[in-house]
């Protein structure tokens, strides 16, 4: 029984991690935005009927401040010893007490999502497994449609593994079986209105709020992809890296080339028209505009694309 601290953005690596520490036991999930540390303690130093030591796993331990993180490090001197304690976060700080507390009394595994082509790598590799034959541009269309999310990309290719039944996968299969995901369809979205394309901007709104999404959500998001891309933009143009980009951001690696690409397709004054546009189009449907909402968000991606 210990302590364990998992940390980076392979959600995907994580989740196998707590699989194999678990040993079908019963969890006591927490979620650190949502509970105190205290209430995290008195679950590691209960105990169970049936005699196995309690399992107790905190999410989201960034949101943790220093005086809360300080209180599971107190408990790290005198741990539960029938108790595991699995903490996930993204990132500690170098000289944290958490970090240092965890390394002297447990265990810590930084697991980082691989991207480009070593995610290709990845989810060829995971297809093989299966016995599926995934083609690398295939491997390619799955990943943009699940916006690299390898927890997603491990269920859709057991689905296509499934699907396929003894043939290579091909790009119908993916677009048939994988729906592209809100964030996959927003990055479309902005390509086709960069691209000038109204018609594939349009078919691509019409996507996203038929899976349900409100049409002033719809324009949030787009204004959040407008917002990222004027922001790289700026970055890129002073010379920072990819690394530095993704940081500052707070985005994943994969996203950063997007944004790359669509500021190189958008100049500062398209970014800063699309934006006041997008904002015209968020007054309106707050109840400035007597127009419907969809018709609203259709008029402003003629606007947009024109």
């Amino acid at each position: 029984m210990g302590v364990y601290l998992l940390l980076g953005d392979d959600e995907e690596r994580k989740a196998r991690g707590v699989a194999r520490l678990r040993r079908d036991r019963e969890v006591e999930s927490y979620d650190a935005s949502e509970t105190t540390p205290e209430a995290v303690i008195s679950a590691c130093n209960s105990y169970s009927l049936f005699g196995d030591g309690p399992f107790v796993l905190v999410r989201n331990l960034d949101a943790w401040n220093a005086a809360q993180k300080a209180g599971v490090v107190a408990y790290l001197h005198n741990p539960a010893p029938e108790a595991d304690l699995v903490l996930l976060g993204k990132k500690l700080g170098a000289r944290e007490r958490l970090l240092a507390g965890v390394k002297k009394s447990g265990e810590v595994h930084t697991f980082e999502q691989p991207t480009g082509k070593a995610l290709v790598r990845w989810v060829i590799g995971r297809a093989r497994e299966l016995g599926l034959d995934l083609p690398e541009d295939v491997a390619g269309t799955l990943i943009s449609r699940c916006s690299g999310d390898k927890q997603r990309l491990a269920s859709e290719t057991v689905k296509l593994a499934l699907y396929v039944a003894g043939r290579p996968a091909t790009g119908e299969d993916v677009e048939a079986l994988c729906p592209p995901d809100a964030q996959s369809n927003i990055f479309a979205f902005v390509d086709a209105l960069a691209a000038g394309d109204q018609g594939g901007a349009l078919e691509l709104l019409e996507d996203l709020i038929s899976t349900g999404e409100p049409p002033l959500r719809v324009t949030y998001m787009v204004r959040r992809q407008f917002r990222l891309v004027a922001r790289a933009r700026a970055l890129f143009a002073r010379g920072a890296s990819h690394g530095e980009v993704a940081r500052e951001l707070k985005v994943a690696p994969f996203v950063v080339h997007k944004l790359e690409v669509q500021a190189r397709g958008l100049d500062d004054e398209a970014l800063e028209t699309a934006l006041t546009r997008i904002l015209d189009l968020e007054r309106g449907l707050k109840g400035g505009s007597d127009l419907g909402d969809e018709l609203q968000v259709e008029l402003a991606v003629l606007k947009l694309s024109g």
